[in-house]
């Protein structure tokens, strides 16, 4: 079983698996670069080093699709929602060919600010009153949800299944302070301030968390 923290497996499809240890550093480091932590390809023996090096996990070929550039963002964030990962085929010749450079460069600039939400993010009971919109949980720190909302966004969203109001509500790009409130079980967002650097954007709900329990250390 995959680790759920893989939220993209590039799936390397090469014309001559026996070119792969020319080509597995290049491939493996870019994969790393844009936040993939497993690779897939049919000469699965030929990536062992370069995935140790970088630390990515190497498993044999696997079914996966094609994506463009407008796409392939929308493709990872619908794989999320269902709890699954998104593989990437990419065909390699010489190298690996100019639309499938173009939709890893797409994915890069989101993964760059979002990453460590679709990685570590999982599906959970929280809703949104938005279309469209959905949360994710952090699987590793319960006290961390991700709301995702396309844009255009809404001036104002609703979350509803928290238990308790949250310490901070924050932009995941650019952890600018998102105001809320909470009452009767609902959390009352103001997107005002929404980017538009991005169709997907992300908001972090913290949380109570264990640390903010302790006193504080005197000296």
């Amino acid at each position: 079983m995959l680790n759920p923290d893989f939220a993209i497996i590039l799936n390397f499809k090469l014309a001559d698996p026996e070119s792969a240890p020319s080509k597995a550093d290049a491939l493996v480091k870019r994969a790393r670069d844009i936040g993939a932590r497993c690779i897939a390809s049919n000469s699965p023996a030929a990536f062992e080093a370069a995935c140790a090096k970088y630390t990515v996990k190497n498993v044999p070929a696997m079914t996966g699709q094609k994506y463009a550039p407008d796409t392939v963002v929308d493709a990872l964030v619908a794989a999320r929602k269902a709890g699954q990962p998104l593989v990437i085929d990419l065909d390699v010749a010489d190298g690996l060919q100019e639309d499938d450079q173009a939709a890893l460069t797409a994915l890069n600039k989101w993964m760059h600010k979002f990453g460590h939400v679709v990685n570590e993010g999982a599906p959970c009971a929280l809703e949104c009153d938005l279309q469209g919109a959905f949360l994710l949980e952090n699987r590793h720190v319960s006290y961390q949800d991700y709301l995702f909302l396309h844009a255009p966004v809404a001036a104002q969203a609703v979350v509803t299944g928290l238990e308790q109001a949250p310490n901070r509500v924050e932009w995941v790009d650019g952890r600018a302070e998102v105001p809320f409130e909470f009452a009767a079980g609902q959390l009352t967002l103001d997107l005002a301030e929404a980017k538009d650097d991005f169709a997907w954007q992300v908001v972090r709900i913290q949380g109570h968390r264990p640390e903010d329990d302790l006193a504080d250390t005197k000296f």
